[in-house]
């Protein structure tokens, strides 16, 4: 058989699709690889969020043809342009969109036995797979995505993601604990869940209901996983039970990530958002004091004036979240936002970008000041030089910071690698923070 390689590009969601197509492929008999270099048939399972992301797609794509490889697109980009990329890039050879992961098989097969351009697009919009779907992870040995639903109800006036990704889809509590407890059996100390809007899971299998809740006390009580992290909440559907949830059990880190935007309600209001950012926040701090906080914001929004992007300085500066990545607007095609009059001229939006990083790049580095000379646990990552590597619960794989611990007596063990250990924070910079082991 032919090798086959596969590049994923964006987020941890399309992270999990690849995961499952590198399964279904390896149960089918195929060679897998992650190095396109050394396949025969290249697999790009692409983004399309923002300009930046889709250029990224794109260059890649184009890379691996002027290397004379064959090629199959899946995820956001084919499901965006379709039969349109067989134009532009003849090399080529098979598109599958965002629900079509478990046609993967079929499409590497026809690339590998004819010459013609096929699509394998379905009716469907965004997959979101089962338990029973074979999975070959690619996130490391200690730590796991998780998809709990797929697609989103809402309709963000600059996001594309809901025609990529169609409406919600949930993946039943039972199917999500027996696949987080078969993690945990295999090793993994930390389960990320994942999707487009992780706060409304449910609503579209459980008549209705918000069922989050339900699902986090499920993982803590049902697996024996020590860690879950929650990502993607929406801010307006933040309940009372959630909270509760994640403060009453020690498994259920105390970090949110949930992304606001902005804070002005003028801007969120064009956005299309809920423009109770400030009581969401504090409602959240309330109920679970000692919580991380991460969060997003894009800057140069269409009609953002200067006194809407100082009114989101200051907020910036007053809430001080632990985490808090900025961007400067995309204009998709397709979505609301991009009819807007008023477009922000693209260095104003850099300028204030910019603006917004210094600021949050000082809150974080006093947040971290705090933390000098208390005692955090850590889950140790890696080794590097004669230091272990770790992250604490504020700290989310890959966007967070990290801590460099190092040994009372300068030696430090392999045997530590996935585990927790506890350590005493010495030293803190803008983003990291440095230990000793605690013995």
């Amino acid at each position: 058989m032919k090798k086959i390689s596969l590049t994923t590009l964006g987020c941890a969601k399309n992270l999990a699709d690849s995961e499952n197509m590198l399964g279904l492929l390896h149960s089918s008999g195929y060679q897998v690889t992650t190095s396109p270099q050394k396949s025969d048939i290249c697999i790009v399972n692409t983004c399309t969020f923002i300009s930046e992301s889709t250029n990224q797609s794109l260059d890649t794509l184009l890379d691996l043809a002027d290397s004379g490889k064959d090629i199959i697109v899946s995820g956001c980009l084919a499901q965006r342009y379709k039969e349109a990329l067989f134009d532009e890039i003849p090399k080529v050879k098979a598109i599958l969109g965002t629900g079509d992961i478990e046609e993967i098989v079929n499409a590497v097969h026809w690339v590998s036995n004819n010459k013609e351009q096929r699509s394998f697009f379905r009716e469907n919009k965004g997959y979101v797979a089962s338990q029973t779907i074979p999975r070959i992870r690619l996130s490391g040995g200690i730590s796991a995505y998780v998809k709990i639903s797929e697609g989103c109800n809402h309709k963000c006036s600059f996001c594309i993601i809901p025609s990529l990704r169609g409406k919600l889809k949930s993946r039943p509590i039972e199917d999500i604990v027996k696949e987080i407890q078969s993690l945990s059996d295999e090793g993994v100390k930390e389960v990320i869940l994942v999707s487009q809007d992780s706060t409304a899971y449910g609503i579209d299998i459980y008549n209705g209901q918000w069922k989050l809740a339900k699902l986090l006390e499920a993982i803590a009580t049902q697996t024996k996983i020590p860690w879950v992290r929650l990502m993607y909440s929406y801010p307006g559907e933040v309940t009372d039970d959630m909270l509760r949830v994640i403060k009453q059990y020690d498994s259920l880190l105390k970090y949110i990530d949930i992304p606001l935007q902005h804070s002005h309600p003028k801007t969120l209001a064009r956005m299309k958002r809920p423009v109770s950012s400030k009581e969401t926040i504090d409602k959240i701090r309330n109920q679970i004091p000692n919580i991380a906080l991460r969060t997003t914001f894009i800057t140069g929004f269409p009609g953002e004036t200067n006194e809407e992007f100082e009114d989101l300085q200051s907020f910036v500066i007053s809430e001080k979240f632990d985490r808090a990545g900025v961007f400067t607007y995309s204009q998709e095609d397709t979505t609301h936002g991009a009819s807007l009059e008023d477009q922000v001229p693209e260095k104003i939006k850099k300028e204030r970008q910019k603006k917004l990083l210094e600021i949050q790049k000082e809150v974080s580095a006093q947040k971290n000041k705090e933390l000098i000379g208390s005692k955090q646990k850590v889950l140790v990552e890696k080794k590097f030089d004669n230091y272990l590597v770790g992250r604490t619960y504020r700290d989310a794989p890959e966007i967070d910071g990290k801590v460099s611990i190092s040994s009372i007596n300068d030696r430090i063990s392999d045997s530590l690698i996935g585990e927790f250990v506890d350590v005493k924070i010495t030293k803190a910079n803008d983003y990291d923070l440095f230990g000793e082991i605690l013995i």
